[in-house]
């Protein structure tokens, strides 16, 4: 028996109106735990990245009756603010800023729009640059407007195909973990992210747009099957559907397991650290000696993503421990990674820049400073700048050795590059010796030692990673202590 014309109305209303509460009830809830973890009583300032597809656009008009229920209730509430970013790949770019903009003001909303440009030949393709381009632009703009939440309109079907492309791309557990509700922002920011429809299935969001009679835009690019992530979604999640209706639900619940078996793993990792550590940001080897080879694997990847780093490919994490495990106990190590290295020096393992080797070919121009009470001295052919303080002792029976502020004005600073053969003394009553010898007596590694020497006339006045020479040093009078920032 078909069901009357009556039926079928009753029943569209009710899936619709179901829909409508399924979004409100996912923001409010959303909301509420985010408020609830703010330390401040300060009104929340919010923001929305607005691209204005249906995605966002559902969630631009589910804020905005958040927002005026707040206000019809008493309850203080900021302005939000409606971010859009013009990426500048399509022809109607333009067109989707002025629709962006024209919603959001309907809506009571302030409004930003930032251009970004997206190198079209970049190295993570031209869909990682722009997703790299959009976070660091609504980072930016968050911290102009005082923002402390970003929403974003992600939802369970974006869920699923991002556990299933990260499967397909071999990605480990943190890449496959589930999107969370809170979380951060993939650039610094002084703004939290939040994800309020992460439970919200595309489908619902569909009838609450003809429901609510929202209009937005159509990326064509989301048609075009070469990209992985609109294949997966228009020919394999239909098909995966057909059979396994509750697949969202099921790799939602794969994914919050591989999340909470990731946290293991770094508790864990986190507990070899603290063993092993000479202070923050150094590892002693030997102490590393008695892991396996997987829990060795496990430190090292949750030390690079510690230092801020991408995950090491599979390949370069092997050598790493086979290098690491097999070294001798007096051996250096320079293992690259993105832009830093890992080093092994006198037993101990630490993440250092890149620093720029010397070029005996190309020799670095002396620098000279006519010190009048320059607090920094820049010196960006070294990677470093001399900074300068002055010495204040706490009592006449404390009295700090420095140079004397007589003796910087005499004469002129010169920056030079090493020659060999320079000497310094530790203390004006010292015997000088070579550089050589203070380095490798200091625990200076090789890769700290491209750095200037600064002469007066012939003598060395001061030497990076050593300090004053002996020479030079005085505890009367005005004077002043140099010393050496690394800005590799």
């Amino acid at each position: 028996m078909s069901s009357s014309p009556h039926t079928a109305a009753a029943f569209a209303s009710a899936r619709g109106d179901a829909a409508v509460v399924h979004v409100d009830v996912a923001l409010r809830v959303a909301l509420a735990h985010a408020f609830a973890s703010r330390e401040s009583s300060a009104v929340p300032r919010l923001a929305l990245a607005l691209s204005g597809g249906l995605d966002s656009m559902v969630l631009l008009d589910a804020l905005a009756q958040w927002t005026q229920s707040r206000r019809d209730a008493g309850e203080p509430v900021a302005q939000p603010l409606a971010i859009h970013i013009h990426h500048g790949l399509s022809g109607h770019a333009d067109e989707w800023l002025a629709t962006c903009e024209r919603e959001a003001r309907l809506r009571g909303f302030a409004f930003e729009a930032r251009r970004v440009n997206v190198p079209r030949d970049a190295r993570q393709g031209i869909e990682g640059a722009a997703r790299a381009a959009r976070y660091t632009a609504l980072a930016e703009c968050c911290a102009a407007h005082g923002i402390d939440w970003l929403l974003t309109a992600h939802h369970a079907n974006d869920q699923a195909e991002t556990v299933l492309l990260q499967m397909l791309r071999g990605a480990g557990l943190p890449g496959v973990a589930a999107m969370a509700v809170a979380g951060v922002l993939p650039v610094a920011s002084s703004a939290q992210l939040l994800r309020p429809l992460l439970d919200v299935s595309r489908e619902t969001m569909q009838t609450f747009a003809t429901v609510r009679s929202l209009s937005w835009v159509e990326d064509p690019s989301n048609q075009d099957r070469q990209y992985l992530r609109n294949a997966l979604r228009h020919d394999v999640m239909p098909a995966i559907a057909a059979h396994v209706p509750a697949y969202r639900e099921t790799l939602a619940r794969f994914a919050r397991h591989a999340a909470q078996a990731q946290s293991l793993l770094d508790q864990l990792a986190q507990m070899d650290f603290d063993a092993a550590h000479v202070d923050a940001s150094r590892l002693q080897r030997r102490r590393l000696q008695g892991l396996d080879t997987a829990r060795l694997a496990n430190l090292l990847r949750y030390w690079a993503a510690r230092e801020g780093l991408a995950a090491p490919p599979e390949a370069r994490l092997d050598e790493w421990v086979r290098q690491i495990r097999d070294a001798q106990p007096d051996a250096s190590l320079t293992l690259p990674h993105g832009d830093a290295v890992l080093r092994l020096y006198r037993d101990v393992l630490q993440w250092t820049p890149v620093y720029a080797a010397a070029d005996a070919d190309a020799a670095v121009d002396d620098v000279v400073l006519r010190w009048s009470g320059e607090r920094v001295w820049p010196l960006p052919q070294w990677q470093g700048s001399v900074v300068f303080d002055p010495v204040v002792d706490a009592d006449a029976a404390t009295q700090t050795a420095g140079i004397a502020e007589a003796a910087l004005r005499a004469h002129p600073l010169i920056a030079r590059e090493r020659a060999g053969g320079e000497r310094w003394r530790e203390r004006p009553d010292g015997h000088s010796r070579s550089l050589k010898h203070w380095y490798q007596n200091k625990g200076v590694p090789a890769w700290q030692r491209h750095v200037p020497i600064v002469w007066q006339a012939a003598d060395i006045v001061f030497v990076p990673r050593l300090g004053i020479d002996g020479a030079a040093l005085c505890v009367d009078g005005p004077r002043w202590r140099m010393t050496w920032r690394d800005e590799a």
